[in-house]
């Protein structure tokens, strides 16, 4: 007995190192081949894996299997499906197991292949047999013998009573396991052989239980008979393969052992290949990374020195217009002094006039009334001119001369009066600040050129879409401040998002380039007595929460007691620009 365990053990040795060459070789020739024989080379791989690593060999059975479908190989498909289904029953996955049994008997029935129906109807009963669902086990082996039965197979009739007697025995129902050994056995008198060492002693253990102690023994001499019979003949041959398979193995062992030598030389030589290689290509980059730092070292320099220049342009032009600006101021002041310089002259004249007239009153009467009417119309020319000079001067004052919006000044002026008028009617009015997004690198990217035509084209925009009685002002640098009299919050929310849409998508084409602009705004209502700066600053913070959430928006600012009726203003009333 000892004997025949060393037997065994050496023969577990030599079969696991030709299962690992094969798999070695295998895996060398799937490097190399494509198509259907790359199907054929994953499905060995699936077998060779079956007992060592069985979710291995799912792996790649799942690989052949992918293959199979691919190139509609049938039979591969077929292959891979048994490997995948017979790994997971290893594993004790027969849910998997009887999943993938059943694709590949659908896949035998369509094609009309009984040798793989016959092969996968009884892989599914022993299945069934092994998760011990002992009725699905005989269902499929009955399957299995209705066509054994038209085949007039008798062996392999035979070999299905043996089966479904086995499962009978192993579900504990020894009358029905002794029926269908009895089955077995007539084939077998008739020189069918199909009962193997280990049925005799299932057949033994039957009649034992039985009670028929002379077949029990009988069977059980067969059994031990046969058992010694094999021992004596695997003891020797056994012997002989495995000496020959260990000199075939130390051969082959020499040859892949000289191999491997030569791949670790020629890998080392590509390494050291490499290594030179890529220590050129650092030294190249290194080189490369030092030139484009001194490129970007010079163009920072000259986007310094650029910047420095447009500073410096920006400054002379603000200088320029503020000169301007001053002269014309200085230039409305001296025709205003030279107009009541004019006007002094001509009441002068007048009163001279007047003198003269009364000393000659009696004898000039017509030419006095003649003359007085010239000087009246003289002087009403002159207070005209007066007027209209005065005119001007506020109007300078109250507007901005790049967007010709009211300022600051006009604007706050023009809130004091509307906080009046709530005063006396207690109408509300909403407040809209807005700002251009991201306008500094409108400047830096297209000039102040480019940034005083997005002020100028926004101006003109905004004007176009609110009513007649609204302000639209520049409150300063990008922002815009808008005034809706009479007018709720939801009213000025609506006319806000209106012109938001508006300027999106609007295009602005400045020296034949497009520039994208948006603007953000922040709507607060003036509907009970506050003071003017508080509702200002609730406008800016709105404005301010809508560039935190992404610009492009417009944000509200609710007052503490929100009135619920429907808003004083319709947005179908704007005009559409």
């Amino acid at each position: 007995m000892k004997r025949l365990y060393i037997l065994l053990l050496l023969l577990f040795i030599v079969n696991s190192l030709n299962s690992t060459s094969r798999i070695d070789n295998l895996e060398k020739k799937l490097k190399t081949v494509v198509a259907e024989e790359k199907i054929k080379t994953f499905n060995a791989l699936s077998v060779e894996y079956r007992y060592i690593d069985p979710d291995k060999s799912i792996v790649y059975g799942n690989e052949a299997l992918a293959l199979a479908i691919k190139f509609n190989d049938n039979k591969q498909k077929c292959i891979a499906y048994d490997n995948i289904a017979t790994a997971n029953a290893i594993l004790g996955k027969y849910e998997q197991s009887l999943k993938y049994y059943s694709f590949s008997l659908e896949s035998a029935e369509q094609h009309g292949d009984v040798d793989a129906i016959i092969n996968d109807l009884e892989k599914i009963a022993d299945v069934y047999n092994n998760w011990e669902k002992y009725e699905e086990a005989i269902e499929y082996y009955n399957k299995l013998m209705k066509i054994f039965e038209f085949r007039k197979d008798k062996e392999s009739i035979a070999r299905t009573f043996n089966n479904i007697g086995k499962v009978h025995k192993k579900s504990g129902n020894l009358n029905k396991a002794y029926e269908y050994f009895l089955r077995a056995i007539k084939f077998e008198e008739d020189n069918v052989h199909v009962l193997l060492r280990d049925d005799y002693l299932h057949y033994s253990e039957v009649y034992a239980a039985i009670g028929n102690d002379d077949k029990a023994l009988e069977f059980y001499k067969l059994y031990t008979t046969i058992k010694d019979t094999i021992e004596s003949a695997l003891s020797s041959q056994k012997i002989v393969d495995m000496q020959k398979r260990y000199e075939e193995e130390k051969a082959q062992r020499g040859i892949e052992i000289l191999m491997k030598d030569k791949e670790i030389n020629e890998l080392e030589l590509r390494q050291l290949t490499l290594e030179k290689e890529k220590n050129e290509k650092e030294l190249i980059a290194l080189k490369r990374n030092q030139q484009i730092e001194m490129l970007k070292k010079d163009n920072a320099i000259r986007d310094l020195e650029l910047k420095q220049t447009r500073y410096e342009k920006d400054e002379i032009k603000e200088k320029v217009e503020t000169y301007k600006k001053d002269k014309e101021i200085k230039e409305l002041e001296l025709g205003k002094i030279e107009l009541e310089v004019s006007k002094q002259k001509a009441l002068q004249s007048l009163y001279y006039l007047i003198g003269f007239l009364l000393l000659i009153s009696a004898l000039f009467g017509f030419y006095q009334a003649h003359s007085r009417n010239a000087a009246n119309k003289e002087l009403a020319k002159v207070n005209e001119e007066l007027a209209n000079a005065n005119d001007k001067l506020e109007l300078i004052a109250k507007t901005d001369p790049l967007t010709n919006l009211s300022n600051r000044r006009d604007m706050i002026e023009k809130i004091e009066n509307e906080q009046k008028r709530f005063g006396r009617n207690g109408k509300s009015f909403v407040l809209v600040m807005s700002d251009i997004d991201g306008f500094k690198s409108v400047n830096d990217k297209y000039g102040h050129d480019g940034g005083d035509f997005v002020l100028e084209s926004l101006a003109k925009l905004m004007q176009s879409v609110v009513r007649k009685q609204d302000v639209v002002g520049r409150w300063g640098g990008e922002e815009f401040l808008i005034l809706l009299p009479e007018t709720k919050l939801e009213g000025g929310r609506a006319l806000a998002e209106k012109i938001r849409k508006n300027i999106s998508i609007t295009p602005y084409v400045f020296s034949d380039k497009k520039i994208p602009v948006t603007m953000t705004f922040g709507v607060s209502v003036y509907n009970k007595a506050m003071d003017i700066d508080l509702c200002i600053k609730k406008a800016d913070e709105a404005l301010y929460k809508g560039k935190k959430r992404g610009k492009n928006c417009v944000v509200i600012s609710k007052p503490d007691e929100e009135e619920q009726s429907s808003t004083e203003i319709d947005i179908d009333s704007f005009s559409s620009g």
